[in-house]
């Protein structure tokens, strides 16, 4: 570990930053400067550390760590969502992760956390990049998913249809035929309305599926904050109002937005990261959410992505799994399972973080 150096993120590196991570298979959008501003907006994560290791002036492994609240007085935790990004197939990055891990945990140490969770792009069958004695334990709460499906977008398009399952080719044929289309809202250009349509939409899917999502704000400040990584999409059809010649209120709007989604693009990476849709049964039957998804998978593709993340399935033979009913739905559009590593919290102080463990058992 020769000729290491640890180094502080400064708005000074964000272009230096940016482009390690956006060039990098490992990178992703969690770990750009876009993404640490956005975090900053959100109550209870207002700090955010960055840190690289760089050797010889070049950048081998960096990470963002964001601070959480436990809900334990001022007590609180760090969080590298999709971090540290390094490459594990190169012995000097490997030794540049090591390095990282070990530094900034003493970092985090002295800034008082308790923990550090950690859920870098690492294939399940490779190692984590932790040196002995920091005490590493799979985490509590997985916040990224540990399996995702993905799609090949280097594939032609017919490609890309062809090795869908058939009812999904299918369903994407009914939208089209029944008259839906997709609407693309510009990087950063959205409106107070297309943040209220994208909101009530999100409000009817989580009533119905009875989970729960984020609040308006939390969306507000994703599309505001990453404005050349995040698009908004919406399904639309003609409005059955304004034919009937009814063009008060609402009726005087030309179409009705039945579908939404929120999409990213980062690099060659491209992610369907949230999605909703009406519960009217006369729209449902449209079949909107698949014409949705081609749509953003063309415009990965059209737009420099190489693979389109569905963020999240259902591990295999976990029937009863949170994601096993939305697992159904994007298995219909083929791909490929991609399994990672199980995210891991290393202990900073050890007995506040018995104390939280046991405390966050308690409340199961």
């Amino acid at each position: 570990m020769q000729n290491l150096e640890l180094f502080q993120y400064t708005e000074k590196l964000k272009s230096e930053w940016d482009n390690f991570v956006t060039n990098h298979p490992q990178g992703s959008i969690h770990q750009i400067s876009d993404w640490k501003d956005f975090q900053t907006q959100i109550p209870g994560r207002e700090t955010v550390y960055g840190y690289g290791v760089r050797r010889n002036g070049k950048i081998l492994a960096t990470t963002f760590c964001v601070q959480m609240h436990t809900g334990m007085g001022g007590k609180f935790w760090f969080y590298s969502a999709r971090g540290p990004v390094w490459n594990p197939k190169k012995p000097d990055a490997q030794d540049a992760a090591e390095f990282l891990i070990k530094e900034v945990s003493q970092k985090l140490k002295e800034a008082g956390g308790i923990f550090w969770r950690i859920d870098p792009y690492i294939n399940s069958s490779s190692p984590h990049p932790l040196g002995e004695g920091l005490g590493e334990r799979v985490a509590s709460q997985q916040y990224q998913p540990t399996d995702t499906l993905e799609i090949d977008l280097t594939q032609t398009e017919d490609e890309i249809l062809s090795q869908m399952k058939r009812k999904g080719r299918y369903n994407i044929k009914i939208a089209k035929r029944d008259g839906v289309e997709i609407e693309t809202i510009p990087k950063g250009k959205f409106t107070d309305q297309d943040l209220e349509d994208y909101w009530s939409l999100c409000t009817e899917t989580t009533g119905r599926d009875g989970f729960s999502g984020h609040e308006k704000s939390y969306y507000k400040n994703f599309l505001s904050s990453l404005p050349e990584n995040a698009v908004l999409f919406f399904a639309t059809v003609p409005n059955p109002s304004l034919v009937k010649g009814e063009i008060e209120g609402i009726a005087s709007r030309p179409s009705t937005r039945i579908a939404t989604a929120i999409f990213t693009l980062c690099g060659t990476k491209s992610i369907y990261y949230f999605g909703a849709s009406t519960s009217a049964p006369e729209y449902r039957k449209l079949m909107a959410p698949y014409l949705l998804q081609w749509e953003m998978m063309q415009y990965g593709k059209a737009n420099g992505a190489t693979t389109y993340d569905f963020l999240g399935i259902a591990p295999e033979n976990e029937p009863k799994h949170a994601y096993a009913g939305i697992t159904e739905f994007k298995l219909k559009f083929g791909g490929y399972r991609k399994t990672y590593s199980p995210g891991v919290e290393i202990p900073l102080n050890k007995l506040w973080y018995t104390a939280y463990k046991t405390i966050k058992k308690l409340k199961r």
